[in-house]
């Protein structure tokens, strides 16, 4: 029903994101990935969509791209997984190191993911290697242009040792990404910890 929506950012956290478009707020479940390419509130956004619906209630997922979006589809057609902990899956580790845990049936890295027991990492392994054998995603050395960086110093920057929030730590990164996109990960967070002193 929705593939993708253009708006104004009007707020987000972790947990969602309100995008407007022609006068409506949308509220959406951002993914890692989605909350990572945002900008600034008030600037213009673009995240592809999921509906979920279910009897009693109805919400949307935001995603980066249809790739990803593809990713946690793939994972809802899991039995007895559903989206809160696709998405957990999705926003915990890079498209190609889910591909390899899968192919290469790595149960310690699927149950390292809070959420994910012995038994879901069993039926993650068994009900997607088919599927993801003929995806190619790139790799986190291929990816690891400044979105990626950003969005390591983001992890490090909200992790529970450093405990600031998303809204702290992209506006402190935007400020510090200012001065030049050059910056290695750990010259990120040191620059950023500075702003938010």
């Amino acid at each position: 029903m929705f593939d993708y929506i253009t708006g104004q950012l009007v707020k987000y956290d972790e947990d969602y994101l309100v995008v407007e478009s022609g006068g409506i707020g949308y509220s959406i479940k951002p993914s890692r990935g989605a909350l990572d390419q945002l900008s600034e509130e008030g600037e213009q956004v673009k995240v592809f969509l999921h509906l979920d619906v279910k009897e009693d209630d109805m919400n949307l997922y935001g995603f980066s791209g249809p790739r990803e979006r593809e990713i946690f589809r793939m994972m809802l057609s899991v039995s007895r997984l559903g989206p809160k902990t696709a998405l957990t899956v999705l926003s915990s580790m890079e498209k190609s190191e889910f591909r390899r845990a899968i192919l290469e049936e790595e149960q310690e890295t699927l149950t390292s993911i809070k959420g994910i027991g012995k038994k879901t990492a069993r039926r993650l392994i068994l009900e997607l290697k088919e599927k993801v054998a003929d995806m190619e995603f790139e790799t986190p050395a291929e990816a690891a242009g400044t979105n990626q960086k950003v969005s390591l110093a983001m992890q490090a920057l909200t992790s529970e040792s450093m405990g600031f929030s998303v809204r702290e730590a992209r506006k402190a990164l935007s400020s510090v990404r200012k001065d030049g996109d050059d910056l290695e990960v750990e010259e990120l967070v040191q620059s950023a910890l500075k702003e938010l002193s």
